[in-house]
């Protein structure tokens, strides 16, 4: 028979408890181990910082003007006298939300009016003019390891060109031809190029619009941003203003016509007047009234066009937003990645894995050897 006391009952949900002085005593007899791979791991860390293109990034930040606009109490009355409800007019709704200017800024058209901005590289001392377009194609530099890691799709491309040519050899990267509704391969590359350099936030609460641009060149990130802010101004005063802008030139024709009718008019009353100057004839005297009513009709009709006129310019000036710049695009000091950031990360990352090497791994290595 087997003895009850030969075995103990273990009691459900014990476990061996952790002597934490064992393991100091452990890390603190590893420190030379610690130390040699914190400086492996820095030192790999400072030479990707070497090897690495710097990126500068450029903030602004911007404050839109909402869509909802009243029109004030004296423009109103100012419109009632030619007849014109300025209150019909506006509009209370507007499809250029600001929560979907980001939306605007990544399309296709926005990004491709800034291939022809003018670009000044600096290269091995030498100064380059030429294009957005050109510098983001021709003009980027890379790290070794990218450039190594394309030498088999760059020479699987220049197989292919062998038996097909390449229809974009000839295209100008100063000034391309670009059909914003078909780009061609290097322009899509391109475009998305731009596309990944270009961070847009909104914030829901206040609608304040953050644009960050990157760039390998802090004076090409800066111009960039100026860019897109002066071309989202632009792109929403032409939306807002369509419509006001159209009214105007509908409204700038009726005034000149009636300008010219009436100085036309005008004349022809002074001369009949001058040529029938102290004549007493009753036909004279007749149509001379009819010329001065003629005059004062077309007076009349000149007056409400120059009224309505200039109720199309303030409903223009009205409809035109306000895209306030609150941090405007400046060339920032400092790019990334820092080396001092990296050494830091790239130590700690070496601690965090000597740890893991003298507390578990080397161990359960040495076990699984003895299993064999």
């Amino acid at each position: 028979m087997i003895d009850e006391n030969e075995y103990e009952e273990i009691p459900y949900g014990t476990s061996k408890n952790i002597d934490f002085r064992d393991l100091l005593l452990k890390i603190t007899g590893s420190w030379k181990t610690i130390l040699v791979w914190m400086l492996v791991a820095g030192a790999i860390g400072v030479f990707i910082g070497f090897c690495s293109p710097k990126v500068y990034t450029v903030t602004s930040k911007l404050s839109p003007e909402l869509s909802y606009r009243s029109t004030s109490g004296n423009l109103s009355s100012l419109a009632s006298l030619a007849g014109v409800n300025l209150n019909s007019l506006s509009g209370n709704t507007d499809a250029f939300r600001p929560d979907l200017y980001p939306e605007i800024i990544e399309s296709v058209p926005f990004i491709v009016d800034l291939f022809e901005m003018p670009v000044t590289v600096v290269e091995k001392k030498d100064t380059v003019e030429t294009t957005y377009y050109d510098y983001l194609l021709n003009h980027q530099r890379k790290a070794w390891w990218t450039t190594v890691m394309g030498w088999p799709f760059d020479l699987l491309n220049w197989v292919k060109g062998l038996f097909k040519p390449d229809e974009e050899a000839d295209e100008d990267p100063l000034h391309p031809v670009v059909d914003k509704y078909h780009l061609t391969k290097h322009q899509y590359m391109v475009y998305k190029a731009v596309k990944k350099k270009i961070s847009t936030t909104v914030d829901r609460k206040n609608y304040m619009l953050t644009i960050e641009v990157e760039d390998q060149s802090k004076i090409v990130a800066a111009d960039v941003s100026q860019l897109i802010i002066e071309n989202l101004k632009k792109y929403i005063t032409e939306y807002r203003t369509e419509k006001s802008r159209k009214d105007l030139e509908y409204y700038q024709e009726i005034y000149d016509e009636a300008k010219n009718d009436y100085i036309a008019k005008q004349r022809e009353y002074a001369r009949y007047y001058d040529a029938n100057l102290g004549t007493v004839s009753r036909i004279s005297q007749v149509r001379q009234q009819q010329l001065q009513n003629e005059v004062n009709l077309l007076f009349q009709i000149f007056s409400t066009a120059s009224q309505q006129l200039q109720l199309a310019k303030a409903k223009v000036q009205q409809e035109t937003p306000v895209l306030a710049c609150l941090q405007p695009p400046t060339v920032p000091l400092k790019g990334k990645p820092s080396k001092l950031n990296l050494l830091v990360t790239y130590m700690f990352f070496g601690f965090f894995l000597s740890l893991v090497w003298i507390l578990w791994l080397k161990d359960w290595i040495k076990g699984f050897k003895k299993k064999e």
